[in-house]
């Protein structure tokens, strides 16, 4: 009896869970949208370029012009397809609750099978969750990439930050470790302008040797380029001197505890 009773438990549940795995959660004519050739090779380049910025595979190409150029088309591909999968939850989420109002999740042995009708609920619920789940990921994934993008240009990142403010509370010694980051982001940015006025001094002279520009107008360049330097030099002493006062500061945070 005992036995019988099981195999018949289990022939419920799994008729109830073979429902809820091939019942759709989303209506027929968004369906036969996702089905588009567009709509296809957008999913791949949406998934791919979120795969490559969220496992920081671009980063062995460099830091050069080929690394910005991949990354600014991941985040393209990662943003449109947010988009598109945010439109997709919105009707996901829209037709699941019309679904759980009728019966069309009701298994009906004559009479109704409440026990395989509540594991359809939720092995479908549990399917539909995680296909809601999906955009977010992806937002995550566009908002790392803009955030590379601001450190290639020695500049703050934006959007991580802020999802870890919310997320996590920062300390007096994280915070201190996030202006650190941030000084040596922008010691970075200033040692690619030192580099940058390097160039330009060799420009300066390339152009004096062909007769391009006069003396004069050459020193002219040359003595703003010096002052521009100067001042990114005086700017580069502060943040340095910064970065030894927060190592002060991360000692005696250290020694409280």
């Amino acid at each position: 009896m005992i036995n019988k009773n099981f195999i018949s438990v289990f022939k419920r549940f799994k008729l109830g869970v073979k429902k809820g795995i091939f019942t759709p959660t989303l209506p027929q004519n968004i369906i036969i949208l996702q089905q588009n050739v567009f709509i296809r090779f957008l999913r791949v380049m949406g998934g791919f370029s979120m795969i490559l910025i969220i496992s920081n595979r671009l980063h062995s190409l460099g830091t050069g012009l080929l690394f910005s150029i991949c990354m600014s088309i991941c985040i393209f591909f990662s943003l449109i397809f947010s988009l598109y999968l945010f439109f997709i939850s919105y009707h996901r989420i829209k037709y699941m609750i019309k679904v759980l109002k009728s019966d069309d999740l009701d298994i009906r042995n004559s009479p109704l099978d409440r026990f395989a009708s509540l594991a359809t609920r939720i092995i479908w619920c549990s399917k539909g969750f995680c296909e809601v789940a999906a955009p977010i990921g992806v937002t995550y994934g566009g908002m790392a990439g803009l955030d590379e993008l601001r450190k290639m240009k020695g500049l703050e990142p934006i959007f991580l930050p802020w999802l870890a403010d919310i997320i996590l509370p920062t300390s007096e010694s994280q915070k201190v470790m996030i202006d650190q980051r941030n000084l040596e982001s922008r010691l970075i940015r200033n040692n690619q302008e030192f580099k940058f006025y390097d160039e330009e001094m060799f420009i300066i002279k390339k152009l004096e040797e062909n007769k391009i520009i006069n003396k004069i107008e050459g020193d002219e360049w040359r003595n703003d380029i010096k002052y521009n330097s100067s001042m990114l030099n005086q700017e580069s002493k502060t943040m340095k001197s910064k970065i030894l006062s927060n190592i002060e500061k991360l000692n005696e945070i250290r020694n409280k505890k």
